[in-house]
C-alpha cells in the first residue's frame, strides 16, 4: 500500500491525518514533559549507542552471509 492509497483508505473511513499527526505530537509533547533535561539527554545517548553498536552487528553479519 503506498502513501496516496493509504490517506484514499483514511479518507474512506473517516478519519483525517492531520488528526492522527496532531494527536501523535501532543502525544509526544505530554511525555516529554514528564522527563527532564538531563534524563532526556541520558536516554539520547543510550538509543544513540544501542544504534551504532546494533549497526555495526548488521554490517558484521552482512559481511558474513553476503
Amino acid at each position: 500500500m503506498h502513501s496516496e492509497d493509504f490517506r484514499e483508505w483514511l479518507k474512506k473511513i473517516g478519519v483525517k491525518a492531520e488528526d492522527l499527526t496532531r494527536d501523535a505530537y501532543e502525544k509526544l509533547k505530554a511525555e516529554k514533559a514528564k522527563m527532564d533535561t538531563e534524563t532526556r539527554r541520558k536516554c539520547r545517548l543510550f538509543w544513540a549507542t544501542v544504534s551504532v553498536v546494533t549497526f555495526f552487528i548488521g554490517l558484521g553479519l552482512g559481511h558474513l552471509f553476503f
